[in-house]
């Protein structure tokens, strides 16, 4: 009989499972797959996007070189400001092969590649990415629902 003791792997794929579609921990997930084929899913791509960063997204090939170059992870855990629960922070680490999918008690080293900034936006359906790569300022940001996001299960960023 094979040993069928539950894991961290187990709690980790879990939280994940039990997450909404449109939560931005699987939103990024969706991102990097769709990044795999930019082209075939240009319009859906476009659609995940803020407006006002479309454009600098172009044809999402920069993106999708950038994301796709090394074996990525991405942090099951959402960063966000207390002020600003419109706004959610996701990190893409390095994978390590030597770690299963697991549930984290407190702060450990990571090494961040990009983060993935999502803005709250009611009048366009959900969240929408505005950036991948450094951490950007809520204030800087076009908000339309400054604190009125969702609640996300997340840790001060």
């Amino acid at each position: 009989m094979e040993d069928e003791r539950w894991t961290d792997a187990d709690d980790a794929r879990l939280t994940l499972h039990a997450m909404s579609d449109d939560h931005p921990v699987k939103l990024t997930m969706a991102m990097w797959e769709a990044f795999e084929d930019h082209a075939a899913y240009f319009e859906l791509l476009s659609a995940w996007v803020t407006p006002e960063s479309l454009d600098q997204w172009g044809d999402f090939s920069e993106a999708a070189k950038a994301l796709r170059g090394e074996p990525l992870n991405v942090l099951g855990t959402v960063r966000q400001f207390k002020d600003a629960n419109d706004v959610a922070y996701v990190w893409l680490t390095k994978a390590r092969p030597d770690l299963q999918p697991r549930m984290t008690s407190g702060p450990e080293v990571v090494n961040v590649l990009a983060i993935f900034t999502w803005i709250w936006r009611p009048e366009l359906g959900g969240w929408r990415l505005h950036a991948a790569g450094q951490q950007l300022d809520p204030e800087r940001l076009p908000r339309s629902a400054p604190g009125e996001g969702p609640a996300l299960d997340s840790v001060p960023a």
